[in-house]
């Protein structure tokens, strides 16, 4: 009985333990920008993916590919009424307007003027197959374009978080670098100062101009690159920048993400399944066709008169020979469909290429993300302590200026990187056509 109570004891403990290691390891989430301290502002991850939706339906691109879906769309509708029959009317105006009959007993001589009205009936009953075929093209058409649709929208968001991080990114960092300028510039008197007392080198001074004159022109490169950005944002978005907030995202594991086709693989299947469809298409233009026809004449309609009839019948049309052409049109189309056929296998091989480089962009930029921070808040802190001790070491102003220099190229460097992390991941999601879903975005 001990024993068993001490295996139920030891059993309950281990459970325990294993829940919390699970519960633990399931609540530690992963979000962008969350290892830079000088971050304050932050926008949610849900309001986030609804300022990217929103921008999506503004786009000309989104407009253009809903626009040709709803064609195929109508095409596909088109193909499938081509089984129902036919209905068709005529109005037959015959009038005689010279006659040159020797025959008296003519057929033709009898034959009076004729205003006669009709209305047939034709429903195919065997076309070869084409009615068949049509669809299937219509249909693979259709679920193309439906993946074309939906990488629209995906390269949508992708573009949408790349201008919206390019643009806040340069903007943080021109205030940033802006900021420690406004620290800087009262030093340059001062630098001056000195160099009149004698308590400086020239060389020294010569040596803080340059270094100040660099900074100068980065904050110059950073004006001109955040004019473009904000342009390009407002081209997107609609409106203008202001909005100072980086995107708190949760960064998944991305071995637990479902490994799909990409949307160009998919693209090409449908490509491949239309220009099968074709094959039958053009097979069935030398089948024969077999049907049936029925049609009501109403004769004389001009005058007062009874006289109609209802005829009807079979109709039966078969091609003899066509010189060949048949065959090589046929041969045509089979060549036409194992180019695609090959093609699938192109894209899956690109979908490898390309999925295995962004996952390797994504894993570095992970791995350097803990390098980056760390560089950049020890040269944080090392601004900080020659700012607070410059009159008392010496006045180590070259010191200072050099190190406020790899202070801005670092901080580049980290958001530049942090910036990857999201663009990657994405991506990765884009390549397994999972980033909608993520959105939350269903185009119909």
């Amino acid at each position: 009985m001990k024993i068993l109570k001490k295996m139920k004891i030891f059993l309950v403990t281990f459970l325990v333990l294993i829940s919390t290691t699970l519960f633990s390891q399931e609540t530690i989430k992963n979000y962008s920008f969350s290892n830079i301290k000088e971050i304050k502002l932050f926008i949610g991850e849900d309001n986030y993916k609804d300022l990217i939706r929103e921008s999506l339906f503004k786009q000309p691109e989104f407009q253009y590919i809903m626009s040709m879906s709803k064609e195929q769309e109508f095409n596909l509708k088109l193909a499938k009424r081509n089984r129902f029959p036919t209905i068709s009317g005529n109005i037959i105006n015959d009038e005689s307007i010279e006659r040159n009959i020797t025959d008296n007993n003519s057929v033709r001589k009898r034959r009076d003027d004729s205003f006669d009205a009709n209305i047939e009936i034709k429903q195919a009953i065997y076309s070869g197959g084409q009615v068949s075929s049509v669809i299937r093209s219509a249909k693979s058409k259709a679920e193309g374009l439906s993946s074309e649709k939906m990488k629209t929208v995906s390269q949508l968001i992708l573009e949408a978080n790349q201008i919206y991080l390019d643009t806040l990114i340069s903007n943080f960092i021109l205030n940033y670098a802006e900021d420690l300028m406004q620290f800087l510039k009262p030093y340059r008197s001062k630098v001056d100062d000195r160099v009149n007392a004698g308590i400086m080198d020239p060389v020294d001074s010569a040596l803080f101009y340059v270094r100040y004159s660099s900074l100068e022109t980065l904050i110059y490169k950073f004006k001109s690159q955040v004019e473009k950005n904000n342009n390009e944002y407002s081209n997107f978005y609609k409106q203008e920048f202001n909005n100072f907030e980086f995107p708190s995202i949760n960064i998944k594991e991305i071995n637990y993400i479902r490994n799909n086709d990409s949307y160009d693989v998919e693209i090409s299947k449908s490509k491949y399944d239309e220009k099968k469809a074709e094959i039958s298409t053009v097979r069935s233009e030398y089948l024969p066709k077999f049907g049936i026809s029925a049609r009501y004449t109403k004769y004389d309609i001009d005058d007062d008169t009874n006289e109609d009839d209802i005829r009807g019948g079979l109709y039966l049309s078969m091609p003899i020979f066509s010189f060949g052409r048949g065959a090589a049109k046929i041969n045509a189309a089979k060549a036409a469909a194992s180019g695609y056929k090959s093609d699938i296998n192109v894209k899956i091989k690109e979908d490898i290429i390309t999925e295995s480089s962004l996952l390797s962009d994504f894993r570095n930029s992970l791995s350097n993300r803990f390098i980056f921070s760390k560089s950049f808040q020890e040269t944080v802190n090392q601004r900080k302590t020659l700012q607070d001790r410059i009159e008392l070491s010496g006045f180590a102003i070259n010191a200072l200026t050099e190190v406020l220099s790899s202070e801005i190229s670092q901080l580049q460097t980290l958001l530049e990187n942090e910036a990857g992390i999201m663009y990657t991941y994405f991506s990765i999601l884009h390549q397994n056509r999972i980033l909608n879903n993520e959105f939350n975005i269903k185009v119909d």
